[in-house]
């Protein structure tokens, strides 16, 4: 697979629930129950793989309507929008007046109406400028400032939305929003806001002893997918792959609704990213359109690759999205056998946001 940094976080979620959200050290959860029945994470589909252009993927968090995704890496925080983990909004992260970095980040937890982020940080022997902030949604800006520089841990938001629990200097507290005034204190963080255990046997269950340790994981609010972060040996960047429990799992549909194309004539690869994107990829660069490519692993074995072109200079075409499966070679490299594609339109016959195989106006 390619490791180029163009698309360093590429990502397709169409069925994303409210997910509990934990990291090296747990983040929060409120108010979802786990699946009754337990999940075969023996038997993991691998839906979607992406890249994070750092070192490590200190923590994740998806909001609870499952439209975005919060991701702290090598200290940066930002927030992207979901199905194509789009940019959305860059947040200033944790600093410190001592070092002139960013922080680590040790938790992430979305508020429950997904209006308000709070990330913690927590760096032995540097004080932090403030150790637990709360971030608006909407504009990207830093709503509140608290715990000084004690350094936080575990973060979750209580059901109600009005206060968050933070484990931050030696014990663990609520915070009112808005005052900031510390409504109760605690030895140990509650209970029922832990599911650090599920996740993390989930994540030692998955089919691929290779991948190394998790860094960060995210776990469904029915118990059926995980998304994993760490960095395996052999990969220059961190990495973030989701999985499905069970068997015949797969939310994707081989050019279901797509329109089919002519397959190019062109040797097998060893980089099916690469070709996609030599197919039909941006041949020139513009600083309005742009290339979004994501690569899920099918149960089959073979390869499904999406290719999105967005905000084009055309009259009629808003946005292409071609679809690509590769299969298998017995020497290790790739097959294009299959090519298909969609279009959204700027002025119809179809909502600008919809996908459509018909002719735009």
């Amino acid at each position: 697979m390619s490791h180029r940094k163009s698309y360093e976080i590429s990502l397709r979620m169409w069925r994303w629930r409210p997910a509990c959200v934990l990291g090296w050290v747990l983040s929060g959860c409120i108010g979802f129950a786990m699946a009754s029945a337990p999940a075969d994470w023996t038997g993991a589909e691998l839906l979607y793989e992406f890249e994070a252009d750092g070192e490590s993927v200190e923590q994740l968090a998806l909001s609870p309507e499952g439209t975005h995704m919060a991701i702290a890496v090598s200290g940066r925080l930002e927030v992207r929008d979901l199905p194509f983990a789009e940019p959305r909004l860059r947040l200033g992260g944790h600093r410190s007046p001592e070092v002139d970095r960013p922080l680590p980040v040790t938790g992430l937890a979305f508020s429950p109406d997904g209006e308000m982020l709070a990330s913690t940080s927590w760096n032995p022997g540097v004080a932090a400028d403030a150790s637990l902030k709360l971030w608006d949604m909407n504009s990207g800006e830093l709503f509140q400032a608290l715990a000084g520089g004690q350094g936080c841990r575990e973060v979750a938001f209580a059901a109600d939305g009005a206060s968050v629990w933070a484990a931050c200097g030696s014990d663990v507290q609520r915070y009112m929003l808005g005052t900031g005034r510390i409504a109760e204190r605690a030895k140990r963080f509650p209970a029922e806001l832990q599911h650090e255990p599920e996740a993390k046997a989930a994540s030692d269950a998955l089919p691929m002893p290779r991948q190394g340790p998790d860094h960060a994981l995210a776990l469904s609010a029915d118990g059926r997918q995980l998304a994993w972060a760490g960095k395996p040996m052999t990969f220059p960047f961190a990495l973030v792959r989701l999985w499905q429990a069970g068997e015949g799992a797969s939310t994707v549909k081989l050019l279901e609704d797509y329109l089919s194309l002519d397959v190019p004539e062109v040797s097998d690869t060893r980089d099916p990213v690469a070709q996609a994107r030599e197919l039909y990829g941006l041949k020139e660069f513009n600083p309005v359109t742009s290339e979004t490519v994501s690569q899920r692993m099918l149960d089959s074995g073979n390869i499904e690759i999406d290719l999105m072109l967005d905000n084009l200079k055309d009259d009629s075409v808003r946005a292409l999205l071609y679809r690509l499966h590769f299969t298998a070679q017995s020497d290790g490299r790739w097959n294009l056998t299959q090519v298909g594609r969609q279009q959204q339109c700027w002025r119809g016959p179809t909502e600008p946001d919809e996908w459509t195989v018909r002719l735009c106006l």
